[in-house]
């Protein structure tokens, strides 16, 4: 079976302001490009299996992406059906932010995004099919061969959800911390996931580098 090694960005400059992201730009923080390198460092050797790294052109994750590319020799890819899932008018606030100019709406996107998007934003189901058609083309590209797909915590949940057969609705109860590491083996019948949210290559370095954003944290959440 092809393994598909699911990596979310290091910390952005918005995360560490806990501003929502979105499709907005920012890079790295200095700590995200010392979680990128960690990651990169730790696993590496595992990597070298692999085809490609193919990548969200948003720069938090092409950063991330290129620190993997320089460790492992990988050519790095653009993919935009990787990118992170619209979130239109939130874009840029923090959620107290959003809290005070759009009362309840993010608590209620939080329980059901299905049934409550973003102001403007990205549909999920929309969002959920641009990931899963991205991850089908790839695979379908490359039968047989590993790859790794640096992203977000939006799509890589939707694939995980999509693996799992959990309704996308759900996808908040799956966690995904910067530089994280999941993996799923697939081959033309099955697909399953073997791994989720590995943040070890952090723990080693100490409590400075470890993830600080949960994204199912209504009160201290970005995305």
């Amino acid at each position: 079976m092809a393994r598909y090694v699911l990596i979310r960005h290091g910390e952005s400059v918005w995360n560490g302001e806990r501003r929502i992201q979105g499709n907005q730009d920012p890079p790295l923080s200095p700590r995200g490009r010392q979680q990128a390198a960690r990651l990169a460092a730790r696993v590496s050797l595992r990597l070298r299996t692999a085809a490609a790294i193919y990548t969200s052109p948003l720069r938090r994750a092409a950063e991330t992406a290129e620190a993997l590319g320089a460790a492992t020799g990988l050519p790095v890819l653009p993919e935009p059906g990787l990118c992170e899932m619209r979130l239109g008018r939130w874009e840029g606030m923090t959620v107290p932010e959003i809290q005070a100019a759009f009362p309840g709406s993010y608590e209620r996107w939080l329980a059901d995004p299905l049934t409550h998007p973003a102001p403007d934003g990205e549909r999920l189901e929309d969002f959920v099919r641009r990931v899963v058609d991205a991850w089908t083309r790839l695979r379908a590209a490359r039968p047989e061969h590993d790859l790794v797909l640096v992203s977000h915590g939006g799509p890589i949940k939707a694939i995980v959800c999509h693996v799992l057969g959990v309704p996308p609705r759900w996808l908040f109860r799956i966690k995904q911390d910067n530089t994280a590491v999941s993996v799923v083996e697939a081959d033309a019948t099955t697909a399953r996931v073997v791994l989720l949210n590995d943040t070890c290559h952090l723990a080693e370095a100490g409590a400075d580098l470890m993830p600080r954003d949960v994204l199912t944290d209504a009160g201290d959440t970005v995305v």
